[in-house]
């Protein structure tokens, strides 16, 4: 027993020495720092939404229709025609509708001379059917034939007049008439023989200038709803900025066909509504504008087109900024506006949100 313990001691003193032996020799631990990086962050630059309205409108250049000076209105007829020169002496004032020139028709006037020499006479018979039934109360039914027939000739005769008034040659404006010049040119007709063709041309200075405005179809729309017709007045501008009043002389609409759907346009000739101390002449030579409404929105939300975006599945979206985080917003987006530089936003913007703009990192 006592030899045991006495193993047992001295194994565990030789086993504390060579532990002590070996710590001794062991290599020492090294620290180390471990380094602390900055991580950068990001800050976004935003455009906070409101509600606004919009008057989205394209400027049109007017055309003018007269430069100054003298425009030449050309009266044509041939050798199988006469014509009488109604005005020709210079400096005369015309007066639009003023009939400056008429063709001779002989067959026309023999046949206006007939209507109305049966217009007189269906005249003269109802008169003295409508004393007759007025003094005796007899021969109501042969006034009222005779009625009718005078209505009917009244009727052949105004036709006539009308194919007449086709000869007359007639001032398309007010001015002052400058010259007038006759020329001629040979023609031939279909059996070879050769006859003359006379055109007389007058130089007329407008006492008033007028301009031309296309109505495009991107505002015809908005243009057909105000109504506007011969007659009413509408304000252009000048490079100046000045407003001026013009009067509506006529509108012709023209509808052509793109793609299946018809597109309507619209041309409008204007004149001055003159006032005092206004050089139009020389304010012809310049620009001048008008401002067609497109379209009139109010208290809407509008985004602009750069910060729309698509999913893959094509819907419309934008970012936005939610609790310091950059967030999709998916939006149902209506038409262009402001020259279409944004799109109406019918769902999914509202007041004070923010759109990201941009972003960096500090």
């Amino acid at each position: 027993m006592i030899e045991k313990r006495t193993n047992l001691l001295i194994s565990i003193i030789i086993i504390i020495v060579f532990t002590a032996i070996l710590t001794s020799c062991a290599t020492q631990a090294v620290t180390y720092e471990i380094p602390v990086f900055d991580i950068p962050k990001e800050v976004f630059t935003t455009l906070k939404v409101e509600k606004q309205d919009i008057h989205d409108y394209e400027r049109i250049n007017l055309d003018a229709q007269s430069l100054g000076g003298s425009r030449g209105i050309v009266f044509s007829y041939s050798d199988f025609e006469s014509a009488t020169l109604l005005v020709s002496e210079q400096n005369t004032v015309v007066k639009e509708g003023d009939v400056l020139a008429v063709k001779s028709d002989k067959t026309l006037e023999y046949d206006l001379r007939l209507k109305l020499e049966d217009l007189e006479l269906k005249q003269l018979l109802y008169e003295e059917l409508y004393r007759k039934y007025l003094n005796t109360g007899e021969g109501y039914y042969d006034m009222q034939l005779a009625l009718s027939d005078m209505e009917l000739a009244q009727f052949n005769y105004d036709k006539a007049l009308e194919k007449l008034e086709t000869l007359q040659f007639k001032a398309p404006y007010s001015g002052t008439v400058n010259k007038v010049v006759t020329t001629y040119k040979n023609e031939k007709d279909e059996f070879n023989n050769q006859y003359k063709v006379y055109s007389v041309t007058y130089y007329i200075t407008p006492d008033n200038y007028s301009v031309s405005l296309q109505i495009t179809a991107a505002g015809y729309p908005y243009f057909e709803e105000l109504g506007y017709k011969s007659g009413d007045t509408l304000q252009i501008y000048d490079k100046d900025g000045k407003i001026h009043n013009m009067i509506i002389k006529s509108i012709f609409t023209r509808t052509t066909e793109l793609a299946g759907s018809k597109i309507k346009t619209a041309f409008v000739y204007l004149e001055f509504i003159k006032e005092e101390g206004v050089d139009y002449g020389e304010l012809i030579k310049y620009a001048l504008f008008y401002d067609m409404t497109l379209a009139k929105y109010d208290d809407v939300i509008v985004v602009p087109v750069s910060y729309v975006r698509k999913t893959s599945e094509g819907k419309d979206f934008t970012y936005v900024l939610e609790n310091g985080r950059k967030v999709p917003r998916t939006l149902i987006v209506g038409n262009k506006v402001l020259n279409g530089t944004a799109y109406l936003v019918l769902d999914g913007l509202y007041e004070d949100d923010l759109i990201i703009t941009g972003s960096s990192f500090e």
